[in-house]
């Protein structure tokens, strides 16, 4: 069966929206890549995106979104020799699939992925290169760094803490990152935005049943890369390499 192969080397593209949430910017290690391709014989290949949590390394997850020709038999995404990704039509035109890499896997950074997708007849292969910011986080390269310098909340005093109160929560760390707050037995996870490089934001609002001792033990957590970092109020962080949920 003969196979027409299209190469376009494309550029790569940020692309600031998270699922279901306000556009932000995302921590570098969770960046999104987008390419454009050109119109193929055997139905239309519109675009594919690919987002990592920490680039090429193992154990990170890639999630894969090409938009194409509705209606495709089959579609799959391969990433090297004997690792592909199979896509399904989650919506009309709207391929998806995920993948962890294994620290098995040989994938190469400097080589090319090749999505290919089924209509019927001859099958359409496209290659793309992988982006310039997969490489710089690729298996074994030196992990993010993150850090907490600061961790602030206002009003603090325990007399102001009543029902309809706003408390404001501030970090200071590693810029682009992945920060929120834990307000023990209140809220388990409260997510912050980063208003400037290194500096995330957010307040929360008390509830009649909240047990507002309970702010004396908030604590912020910052993450970057595979990294986690912990701390308390008025404390610098500990750097946990641990498993644990980081959200």
């Amino acid at each position: 069966m003969k196979h027409s192969l299209h190469t376009k080397v494309a550029a790569a593209v940020m692309v600031l929206a998270p699922l279901g949430l306000a556009a932000v910017a995302q921590p570098a290690a969770a960046q999104t890549f987008q390419y454009h391709v050109a119109d193929s014989r055997q139905g239309t290949i519109n675009g594919i995106t690919i987002d990592s949590d920490s680039g090429l390394r193992p154990g990170s997850t890639l999630r894969i979104s090409v938009h194409a020709t509705p209606g495709a038999r089959w579609a799959n995404l391969s990433l090297a020799d004997g690792v592909r990704v199979p896509l399904r039509e989650r919506a009309p035109g709207e391929y998806v699939g995920s993948y962890v890499i294994r620290r098995s896997d040989r994938i190469d950074p400097a080589g090319q992925m090749q999505l290919r997708a089924g209509w019927g007849g001859e099958p359409v292969v496209m290659a793309y290169n992988y982006p310039a910011a997969f490489q710089a986080h690729s298996m074994g390269a030196a992990p993010a760094t993150a850090e907490v310098n600061s961790f602030a909340m206002w009003p603090h005093d325990e007399d102001r803490l009543d029902p309809g109160r706003v408390v404001h929560f501030r970090v200071e760390g590693t810029p682009h990152a992945r920060a929120g707050v834990r307000v023990p037995g209140v809220v388990d996870w409260l997510q912050l935005t980063e208003e400037r490089p290194g500096t995330y934001v957010g307040s929360y609002t008390i509830r009649r049943r909240d047990d507002t001792d309970a702010f004396r033990g908030a604590t912020a957590m910052l993450r970057a890369g595979d990294q986690r970092v912990v701390a308390r109020l008025g404390e610098r962080g500990d750097r946990d390499h641990g498993d644990r949920d980081a959200r």
